[in-house]
This record gives C-alpha cells, structure tokens and sequence, in this order.
C-alpha cells in the first residue's frame, strides 16, 4: 500500500465517527463537525498549538483552519489579530462556529484558496499552514476536500504558498511552515531554492504511537545583503 492509498484509507475512516465530536482542549469547548479533519485521528493540530512561537502582539493568518486549532487559540492568547482562512467551507463554518462558542472576537474566517481571496494590501507578522504532505502525481484529481488539506499533487500547494507568501508578510514577518516526516525535503529544498527562501527548523516532536515526527520551519527571503 503507497502512502497515498493509506492516507486515502485514514480519511474515509476518520468520517466514520457520530458527528458533531464535542471536546475540550486548551481551555476551549470545541465542536468537531461532519467533513473536516478528525481531532481523533490526526494529532498534528495539537503538536502545533503546543510549540507555536511566541504570538503576542502578532497579527496571523493561518492556512488550512480545520475546526480551528491553532488559530483560536494563537487569538485568544496574545495574538494581536488572526486571519484564518480553508478552501473547505465546512471547515471555515467550523472556526466561525468555534470562535463563536468560545467568545474569540479577534478573528476573521474567511474562504480562500491559498491566498486567492486575499487582498494583497493585507500584511501579517505570521502565516502559517500545516502543509499537505503526501505527494502525488501532477493530475491527481480529489475525491473530496478532506483530500485536499491532505494531498499534495506535484507539490503545487507548497509552490504557490511560498511563492506567494511573502508577499503578504510584514517587513519583520515569517512564514511558519508545518510540514511533517512524511514529506518530501528534496521538493521543499527545491522551492525553496527556487524563491530565495532560507529556513530555519524551530522545532521537531512527536506523540507515543504515532509515527510521524511533526515539524515546523521559520522561512524568509534570503538577506541580499549577506
């Protein structure tokens, strides 16, 4: 079985749950609904809630909301503003929902694939997205969007986030990238290469029985002047 047919089979399992899931996490009363990632079977969310950066005074835009981990939490502690944004509208009334359900008022959820629907005045000390990670071929078609927060074809996601992205940063500001063992270094070292982009590794860490080591990346354009 190739990665893909595995996380193929991790997704139509994860929806095999009684929805809405209700769970309490970093002091937030959660609701988890029909048609985005299950808390259950993907911990990614919460490596990334636990060794986020510093936020304090920042303002966010966080890729790939999800039902709304980190983000609402990166809001409701420190955080000067956050902007999250998913191409799954089940996830972006997942993050409204929350946000609501847990009195965060600094935040805006909008629908956006990437940066599509972005204005490109708008500027953020912070972006983050925890990135698909699985490769697969330049055509692959998805079946769903649960796919599409987990599938990454040709690594075209990853080339238009960090082509694109620093554009949409504050002078001082980094792109946050999360992207887990199961991903191809060589492509990212390409694209990397490929925008002028240098990365630093924040952080690495994982959880007892899962098999991934998650990981996070500060990334900026190269200083010219080195």
């Amino acid at each position: 079985m190739t990665d893909l047919d595995r996380i193929r089979a991790r997704l139509e399992l994860s929806q095999q749950h009684t929805f809405p899931l209700y769970i309490q996490e970093f002091g937030l009363e959660l609701a988890v609904n029909e048609g985005v990632f299950s808390p259950q079977d993907f911990q990614s969310w919460r490596w990334y809630t636990q060794n986020f950066p510093p936020v304090a005074g920042k303002s966010i835009l966080e890729i790939g909301c999800g039902f709304g981990l980190p983000g609402l939490y990166l809001a409701k502690h420190g955080a000067a503003s956050l902007v999250s944004c998913d191409i799954n509208p089940k996830a972006v009334a997942n993050t409204l929902e929350n946000a609501a359900r847990n009195g965060i008022q600094n935040v805006e959820v909008i629908e956006s694939d990437i940066f599509s629907n972005l204005p490109l005045h708008r500027k953020f000390d912070l972006i983050f997205w925890n990135c698909p990670s699985i490769f697969a071929p330049d055509d692959y078609e998805y079946r769903d969007n649960l796919e599409r927060g987990a599938i990454n074809p040709g690594y075209k996601l990853l080339s238009r986030f960090l082509s694109e992205g620093p554009e949409f940063l504050t002078g001082s500001g980094s792109i946050l990238l999360g992207f887990a063992s199961d991903a191809r270094d060589d492509l990212l070292s390409e694209i990397l290469v490929a925008n002028d982009l240098a990365s630093l590794l924040l952080g690495s860490g994982t959880y007892p029985h899962v098999s991934l080591i998650y990981r996070i990346f500060s990334i900026r354009k190269r200083d010219s002047s080195a």
